[in-house]
């Protein structure tokens, strides 16, 4: 639904998921289209759910669940969280977000990540301990060969 007027709900949505996807480290954090998209299906989720008599707050948490779909733990998440709950004897927390982004350039994690298909929805699967497990000791070698 394309709005013919600016609506403060729209904008939340828009201003909401470019603000997740930059802080999760998402690739769409720099895609327009898919965020002008994605923003324009939640608002439609939204008007459906108020038009269906459904009260503000239920409306506003579907319209989110459609924003967000597919979007809730990002790789930079995964890597992050490895660093931070077992590597804190290792690094100062304040150089933490910068080594989880760097270590999302590094092959043997990504490949990690991609044999595990990590996507937005990925803490549901049965896999998620042994990936940990295996990025730990992944990570833990690159930290050794940095002599960390």
């Amino acid at each position: 639904m394309k709005h013919n007027i600016e609506l403060p709900e729209a904008d939340f949505f828009q201003v909401y998921l470019r603000g997740h996807l930059i802080d999760h480290h998402f690739p769409q954090r720099n895609n327009k289209k898919f965020i002008e998209t994605r923003s324009d299906d939640a608002y439609d989720t939204f008007v459906s759910a108020r038009l269906e008599g459904k009260p503000v707050p239920i409306a506003r948490e579907l319209a989110m669940r459609t924003l967000l779909a597919g979007l809730y733990v990002s790789r930079y998440d995964i890597i992050y969280n490895v660093v931070e709950e077992n590597l804190w004897l290792r690094l100062p927390p304040e150089y933490m977000p910068d080594f989880a982004v760097h270590l999302l350039g590094q092959k043997p994690v990504s490949d990690i990540l991609d044999r595990y298909e990590v996507n937005g929805d990925f803490l549901d699967r049965e896999t998620h301990q042994p990936m940990l497990t295996e990025l730990l000791g992944t990570i833990t070698e690159i930290l050794d060969g940095y002599g960390l």
